[in-house]
Formats: structure tokens, C-alpha cells, sequence
């Protein structure tokens, strides 16, 4: 009888054929002009879960679906073993521009040994390394010999790109059908083409629009200038104020939580072999620049930031226009370190405004979502599971990571059902997601199916 890792070796063209008809489908979340292209995605997703013998359910929000599916106790080899929760999304950004792509976005085509379409590599690509290791373990054994090593919970979601809004109130709602002993996530990035990575921490996100009002309508600048404050002078002003001479953030108690580095992060993290003129000479710059005290790779995965990521208020167009605008705004955002919460950052942060000196103009705050931080311990027992998984199935071991980025589930899995997440991904940031000519190396898409066979062994061989 073969193993599930002969059926996959035997029959990657077959599982290269399906990917490809899954990206055919343009499954583009944040436009109600294809809600049923979305719609057929889910159905896809569901029916490739049945064809590998779980009972898949595709389940309602108040906007796309999520595709659940369970594995019941007649459907594992131990009925005892761990229960691994499998999350990823099935929607994908939208493909624009058009002119920028070598092949249409949605007739996916093989090119130097990768697969280009939107979506191969964010996220359709990935989650289908996870279900074609499910089918392999359900057509590597006949009938009722068909049975995967652990117990498996999937939860594929329609809104990821489109910030993943309706999810936290169905894992509240659904919480006793999401009980699991781990999560596990591919939507990450290799460390390079040839090392898998475990991201084992990423950070938290907070993002404001603050605006600062003042007279009741934009004023000729030479009959007031001068005389009354002006909301975009007093802003920027505002805005300085939010960093010290060592780049610091301000505000009071911004650091109070932040989780500190340890001297083995440290370690694992020098033996990277980070090249930090590569990493700043393919943005165009020659030097970074940060907090204080802390390497570009220290501060990008385990320290906080703040961003200012835009401006806007008076006259932007072309020539002249001399006024005093009657607001100005800024869009500020907020990267979170392990251990901070976002409760008492925003907080801290309203409060921090309304402390500064505006001279008589008045604020308008608006929050435009939150996600919290995440981190596991980097001995935890489901590490060691995943880094055997993936020596199995690549032949050297994984480097572990952090990320600067944020995946909100992430933080909501830990807040919501106190469940640690391992984040496998095989993705690469030349892969181009969200961006013309998005692809994922066929390679790397067969690694992945092997890594997740190979995964769902060791997380039942875990205590």
C-alpha cells in the first residue's frame, strides 16, 4: 500500500491540474461584482474536502462564507490524538492592473518552473499543500482503511483580503466547533528558496484617522495668516511631537508590556546570516533607521513601530492656492510587539492626543480596526513537531522567525480560543502577492503538500 508521500510524489500533476482550476476561479472579496465567483471558490474548497472523505459544511457570515470541515472519531487511527486546526482563505486580492500582467491573472500558466495567477502564492496556492495532504492520506488506502493520523478541523474564509471582519464573530459563535489542541497556517513566506521558516511570533496592529478642525471652511491665507492657528501647521507639529531624539514613541506607557528578546532569539536570529544592504538596497535606500539600540531584523520582528501612513487636509493640486485649510489629517498606525494589547495602546493614544497643544482646535478620532500580537514559545512541543515535519519532507531543518507583519486570525485564535498557531509557509517575498504576475514555484508547492502529510504524522505522535 503506498504512503501518503508516494501518493503524492505519484501524482503531482494531477494536484498541479486541480490548484489550477481553483485559481481560475477569480474569487476577489473586496468587489461585489464578483460575489459569485467567490461564492464558487467556497464550493470548490468544499468539494475537494468531500472528495477526500471529510464532511465539509460551507457556513454563513454577515459577508462571505467560511468552508468548515471536521474529522470525526471513526476517521483517525487514535481517536485521542491532537486536534490540529488547519486556517487559510480562499479569496484573493484584485488583479488590477490588468496591463502589468505577462498572462491574464485568471488563466493560470506555467513559466520557469512556477505557477503564475493571482492568488498562487496569497493564498491559494498555500492551503492547497494542506488539502492535497489530506487527499493523499484518503487515496493512499482503500475505503475504510482511509484514515488520517490526527484529528482535523478546517476553516477556509472568503474575507481575508478584504480584513477579515465577520471572522471573529463566527469563531465566538462557533467556538465549541473550533476547539483544537494547535493551529496551523500557511500564509507566510520561506526564509529563502531553499530553507522552510516556522514563523513562531508576528506583530499586532492598531490604525487611526485623526483629524484636527478647525475654522468652519478653508480661508484666504493673506486675510488670516498669522492671526488664528492653522489645523495643518498644528498637526505636523503634533505629529513630530510623537518620536524622541532616539526614535522612540512618546506616548507614556507605550512600552510598558512589549515582551523582551531573549538572548536565544538573539542567537538563532545572528545565525540567519541577515544581509541588511541587500534588504535596503532592493527599496533604494542605503541606510535604515529605527529605534535606538536594536538591529533592523530586532526592530522589524520584535520590537513596536509607529507609522504615519499618509497625509491630507487644504490644497494639493497643481500651482497656487493660498489658504488656511479648515482641517488636516493623518492616517497613523500602530505595529505591536508581543505581550502588548491594543486596548491600552488606543487608549493611551487618545489620550496622548488630547494631551497635546492644539491651541483651541478640536479632534476627530476614528479607529479603523485592531489586531492583537502574537507569539509561541520557541521550546513548545508543536515546534518541535512541525521542525521534524519539515526535515522529513525538505531534507534540512527549518530556521525559525518572527514576522513585522500582522494575520489578525492569528491573534484572534489565541484571544478567542486560547490556541497556539504554527505558521508554515512557502511562500517567498519575490513572489510578487498582491502585486502584477503573482506565483509560487511549483517546487515549493509540492514542498509544502509533503511538509503537511509529514505534519499531520508528528502532531499525532505529540503529547
Amino acid at each position: 500500500m503506498p504512503t501518503p508521500l508516494d501518493q503524492l510524489n505519484a501524482n503531482r500533476d494531477a494536484a498541479v491540474d486541480r490548484l489550477t482550476a481553483l485559481l481560475r476561479i477569480p474569487s476577489v472579496s473586496t468587489d461585489p461584482a464578483y460575489a459569485s465567483d467567490v461564492n464558487a471558490a467556497a464550493d470548490w474548497v468544499a468539494d475537494h474536502l468531500r472528495a477526500s472523505g471529510l464532511d465539509a459544511r460551507i457556513m454563513p457570515t454577515a459577508g462571505h462564507p467560511v468552508v468548515y470541515a471536521a474529522t470525526t472519531d471513526d476517521q483517525v487511527t487514535n481517536p485521542d490524538a491532537p486536534r490540529l486546526l488547519f486556517y487559510g482563505h480562499y479569496d484573493v486580492q484584485p488583479p488590477d492592473p490588468i496591463d502589468k500582467w505577462t498572462t491574464p491573472p485568471f488563466e493560470p500558466t506555467v513559466r520557469d518552473g512556477s505557477l503564475y495567477a493571482r492568488g498562487a502564492s496569497d493564498d491559494k496556492g498555500q492551503i492547497m499543500c494542506f488539502l492535497e495532504a489530506l487527499r493523499a492520506y484518503h487515496d493512499a488506502a482503500p475505503g475504510s482503511a482511509s484514515k488520517l493520523p490526527c484529528h482535523v478541523t478546517v476553516l477556509i474564509e472568503g474575507e481575508e483580503e478584504c480584513g477579515s471582519v465577520n471572522l471573529p464573530a463566527f469563531i465566538e459563535q462557533y467556538e465549541d466547533l473550533l476547539r483544537a489542541d494547535v493551529a496551523v497556517v500557511s500564509d507566510t513566506s520561506m526564509w529563502d528558496a531553499h530553507t522552510p521558516a516556522i514563523t513562531y511570533a508576528l506583530r499586532g496592529l492598531l490604525y487611526f484617522d485623526i483629524q484636527l478642525h478647525g475654522p468652519s471652511r478653508d480661508l484666504h491665507s493673506g486675510v488670516y495668516g498669522g492671526t488664528i492657528p492653522n489645523p495643518a501647521t498644528i498637526l505636523t507639529q503634533v505629529l513630530g511631537n510623537l518620536f524622541d531624539e532616539n526614535h522612540r514613541v512618546t506616548i507614556p506607557g507605550y512600552y510598558d508590556h512589549v515582551q523582551p528578546l531573549t538572548d536565544d532569539e538573539r542567537q538563532l536570529w545572528q545565525r540567519l546570516a541577515f544581509n541588511e544592504r541587500n534588504y535596503l538596497n532592493a527599496i533604494g535606500l542605503a541606510q535604515g533607521f529605527g529605534e535606538t539600540g536594536y538591529t533592523t531584523l530586532e526592530r522589524r520582528w520584535s520590537r513596536p513601530a509607529c507609522d504615519i501612513n499618509g497625509l491630507y487636509g487644504g490644497y494639493g493640486g497643481e500651482g497656487a492656492k493660498t489658504v488656511i485649510p479648515s482641517f488636516a489629517g493623518a492616517k497613523v498606525s500602530f505595529r505591536l510587539a508581543a505581550d502588548q494589547q491594543p486596548d491600552h495602546i488606543a487608549d493611551a493614544f487618545n489620550q496622548w492626543l488630547n494631551d497635546q497643544p492644539t491651541h483651541g482646535l478640536t479632534w476627530k478620532i476614528t479607529e479603523h480596526g485592531r489586531a492583537y500580537p502574537a507569539a509561541v514559545p520557541t521550546d513548545s512541543p508543536w515546534i518541535a513537531a512541525a521542525s521534524k515535519a519539515i526535515e522529513h519532507a525538505a531534507g534540512r531543518p527549518p530556521v525559525l522567525v518572527r514576522e513585522g507583519a500582522t494575520i489578525p486570525v492569528i491573534g484572534d485564535f489565541k484571544r478567542l480560543l486560547d490556541l497556539d498557531s504554527l505558521l508554515i509557509g512557502f511562500g517567498l517575498n519575490g513572489d510578487n502577492i498582491h502585486s502584477p504576475d503573482e506565483h509560487l514555484g511549483l517546487d515549493r508547492f509540492h514542498l509544502g503538500c509533503q511538509t503537511h502529510a509529514a505534519l499531520l504524522q508528528q502532531i499525532a505522535n505529540t503529547p
